[in-house]
């Protein structure tokens, strides 16, 4: 009887992923650029990398921080500096005594027969396009006035009469000129300055009646045919305020 079994194939050689042989180990992909072979990064590496340049970041802006912060001290203290070298450390003159003498001489030399006192002719305030009609000297040394005096100081032409009146009544010596020569004019500029912020106003004025100086404080006047110094310091002395033992002046505390 034949022999009806099918013969057994023969097993062919194992293929890959198949069976129970050893699977194959698959081939590592080539990296996206180039044909190397790529490498996943180093996250810790470049966590460290990244913190590294915050750091430096910060560092950097730390520093600009200071530097800047140096520059705007020096630059202070340069300014401070310059302030300081420039200021006028010129002290202020002092005023002088002049004796009975003195004074007697320098009055025979200016012209001047010595002060002169005139009733208070009023102190009300006016506004800019009124004029005192009260007015009982020339130059007035009392009655209605502006509201604003005039700062302290040397003036090179006329002011205003109405403002140099409201000077008077806080205890200022007003000294005018008119067509006097010009080293007078300088002896009292140069004495002026020298007591700058003091209260003390020179300045020309035109209305005086004669060539020559005035000596104006409230309701006392004295004037002078020539310029002499002791007759002018002797004046400031007795009125000019704070220390003017002879000043009438109503408004003693005011600038």
């Amino acid at each position: 009887m034949a022999d009806t079994r099918k013969p057994k194939p023969k097993p062919g050689p194992t293929q890959p992923g198949r069976g129970s042989g050893t699977a194959a180990k698959p081939r590592p992909q080539a990296g996206r650029s180039g044909g190397g072979q790529g490498r996943q990064p180093d996250k810790g590496k470049l966590a460290r990398g990244a913190a590294a340049r915050r750091l430096e970041e910060k560092r950097r802006r730390q520093r600009t921080l200071l530097w800047t912060a140096v520059a705007v001290v020096a630059l202070a203290a340069l300014i401070g500096l310059i302030v300081f070298q420039g200021r006028d450390d010129t002290p202020k003159a002092a005023n002088q005594p002049v004796t009975p003498a003195a004074l007697e001489a320098g009055r025979k030399e200016a012209g001047s027969s010595g002060v002169k006192t005139f009733p208070n002719a009023g102190r009300n305030h006016i506004s800019g396009n009124q004029q005192p009609s009260n007015w009982n000297s020339n130059p007035p040394t009392s009655g209605d006035h502006l509201g604003t005096p005039l700062p302290p100081g040397v003036y090179d032409n006329d002011q205003d009469m109405r403002a140099m009146v409201h000077n008077m009544e806080h205890g200022y010596v007003v000294i005018l000129y008119k067509g006097i020569p010009a080293d007078q004019v300088d002896q009292l500029r140069t004495f002026a300055k020298a007591r700058d912020g003091s209260k003390l106003v020179l300045s020309p004025w035109s209305g005086l009646e004669k060539d020559g100086v005035a000596l104006a404080a409230w309701q006392n006047l004295e004037i002078l045919q020539r310029v002499n110094m002791d007759v002018v310091q002797a004046f400031v002395n007795d009125f000019m305020l704070p220390g003017g033992t002879r000043s009438v002046a109503p408004e003693p505390n005011a600038a």
